[in-house]
């Protein structure tokens, strides 16, 4: 008898759609052991395995989301970890929270884990997790380093709101990259903003070879500076001049998410939000905002012990009195255009321009990967392989996880089951356990995804971790 293990789980009959190896038919995938035992056609399941038929269905790896928030700050939301069930409703099996805190990730994983993977990059917020906002290199690392060793595997700056120096911001960048830890950009430094001309900074900013994850690039591309076709033809093009040495995603959602927040004279303080207002010409002031919610134009992030909803109209405009503009915001300024084209922009060899779809959700409502790949699917923009390829393999790639994203015998048996009658993912399993079928989570806790920095840090949470390399993603390959 074999000592190797046997399967335990045996899913048949399934649409298996693998990038990594072009396969695209109908097989059956066997697990055993958290791990891929075996993928090919009629497999003969052993007695003791669970047989689950998925005729119709399409199987992908994983879905990964290289860009949620369930572990930081949010205005309006006092419990972002909520976001872990809704990411696993919606079909992802690893997540990468793009800002926040660990202890917020502990906590969160352990309150309202589904079951997913979860690595975190740390917030740069000042008066927070840096003293101010002219940190000195010594001050950059050292907060790095306390990020790594707290079981971070990076660094997040979010320009759109709490923006630095150009030389701060390049000094970010540096120390992330001398470290080969992870480092995204919401791009935006003191010069510039959160839109084109923040994207146009990249080139000085990475030097000759500095290397960063730049975030929904939709974002950039909203029509502030130029008209939107030409801001995307531009961004493709920087993307494409720091080829190899940049990542990036796509959101797909039509509304975004800000901060309300006013100043002490009514003036509106982040850059995103004033950026929504001068998109429909109302002041960038806080009776410009109410004015904005009362049109039904902008909304107001509001939590309940179901999850969270957008408030918009007399309703929104109390939430937002209420909590003196200190509330979470959407306005729905993601242009549907823009995110189909930036999507599906190719090289000339075939290879994507821009790596992923994300969602930049999470705790936010719209986890719409899924959905709105099986757009692009249906309307022609990318075929099921490549929606795969950008759910799945290549943002497994852009955070160097060796053994997700692909279905192959040895792999880790992270998987995703889709409907594409129904348009949504319905099953999911991580590590060969279910996690969520027909859009319920039924998995609890998670596996941090840490650094070898934090494993100390790590064995002090009482939550099963995996220690990865940063410096085999695609930032550093």
């Amino acid at each position: 008898m074999s000592d190797s293990p046997q399967p335990d789980l045996v899913l048949k009959y399934a649409r298996v759609l693998d990038p990594s190896s072009g396969t695209d038919a109908v097989l059956d995938v066997a697990v055993a052991d958290g791990s891929i035992y075996a993928v090919g056609g009629n497999f003969d399941a052993p007695g003791s395995a669970e047989v689950i038929e998925l005729h119709g269905n399409w199987l992908i790896p994983g879905m990964i989301d290289t860009h949620v928030h369930v572990g930081g700050d949010l205005d309006g939301v006092t419990d972002p970890g909520i976001g872990l069930r809704s990411v696993v409703q919606a079909g992802a099996t690893t997540v990468v929270d793009l800002g926040g805190r660990m202890e917020q990730l502990v906590a969160g994983i352990k309150q309202h884990g589904a079951g997913a993977n979860v690595a975190g990059l740390g917030m740069l917020k000042p008066g927070v997790t840096l003293p101010d906002d002219d940190p000195s290199p010594a001050t950059v690392r050292n907060t790095l380093d306390t990020a790594l060793m707290s079981g971070l595997i990076g660094l997040k700056m979010w320009g759109g709101y709490y923006p630095f120096s150009m030389d701060v911001t390049a000094d970010i960048i540096a120390a992330c990259n001398e470290r080969q830890a992870y480092v995204a950009f919401h791009v935006g430094t003191k010069s510039s903003g959160s839109r084109l001309d923040g994207m146009r900074e990249l080139p000085a900013l990475l030097g000759e070879n500095g290397r960063v994850h730049v975030a929904h690039i939709n974002a950039y591309c909203r029509g502030s500076i130029l008209p939107p076709a030409e801001e995307i033809a531009e961004a493709l093009q920087i993307l494409e001049s720091l080829r190899g040495r940049v990542v990036s995603e796509v959101h797909l959602a039509r509304p975004n998410f800000t901060r309300g927040e006013c100043d002490e004279d009514g003036n509106v303080r982040m850059d995103v939000a004033r950026n929504c207002l001068r998109l429909r010409d109302y002041e960038t002031t806080r009776d410009g905002l109410r004015r904005a919610i009362a049109d039904q134009y902008g909304s107001v992030v509001r939590q309940s012990p179901s999850g969270l909803s957008l408030v918009t109209g007399e309703a929104g405009v109390q939430l937002f009195n209420d909590a003196d503009s200190l509330v979470g915001m959407s306005f729905p300024v993601n242009r549907a255009d823009t995110a189909f084209q930036l999507t599906a922009a190719k090289r000339a060899d075939g290879s994507f321009i821009v790596d992923a779809i994300a969602s930049d959700a999470g705790s936010l409502p719209r986890n719409v990967n899924i959905e709105q790949a099986l757009n692009m699917v249906r309307f022609g923009g990318l075929t099921p392989l490549e929606m795969a390829e950008k759910l799945s393999f290549n943002p497994a790639r852009m955070i160097g996880l060796d053994k997700k994203g692909r279905i192959g015998a040895g792999m880790d048996a992270d998987l995703t089951v889709i409907d594409p009658k129904r348009g949504r993912a319905v099953m999911s399993f991580v590590a060969g356990q279910m996690v969520m079928i027909d859009g319920r989570a039924v998995g609890s806790g998670g596996r941090l995804l840490i650094t070898e920095s934090g494993v100390s840090a790590a064995n002090g949470y009482g939550l099963p971790f995996e220690v990865i390399d940063p410096g085999k993603s695609l930032l550093y390959s």
